[in-house]
Formats: structure tokens, C-alpha cells, sequence
């Protein structure tokens, strides 16, 4: 079995969804033919700048 090579500056997360999301998230990076984790990074990426924008004083 050959070692799958990550992508330069790349790390492994992992955690835990419900199968059914999981099913429905992948079925949804196909019809947009982008992967999952692609999609992930811009997920995470956004989620964490709405937090800093959260904090911002007003």
C-alpha cells in the first residue's frame, strides 16, 4: 500500500459529523467539483474571520 503524500505546508484535521451530513457534504463538493477539503479550508477561513469581527469594538 503506497503512503498518500499531503500537500506541502498541509496538516491533517480530523473530527467527528453525522454520516448523513458527511454524505451530503461530499455529494455537494462533487456537483461543484471541488474537494471537501478545499471547501473546508474556505469554511474554516470564513468562520474564523466572522469571529474577529465579532470582537471588534463597535
Amino acid at each position: 500500500m503506497m503512503a498518500t503524500r499531503k500537500p506541502e505546508g498541509m496538516v491533517e484535521l480530523n473530527g467527528y459529523v453525522p454520516q448523513e451530513l458527511k454524505r451530503e457534504f461530499k455529494v455537494a463538493c462533487t456537483a461543484i467539483d471541488r474537494t471537501m477539503g478545499d471547501v473546508l479550508t474556505e469554511l474554516i477561513q470564513n468562520w474564523l474571520q466572522e469571529q474577529k469581527q465579532k470582537k471588534e469594538p463597535k
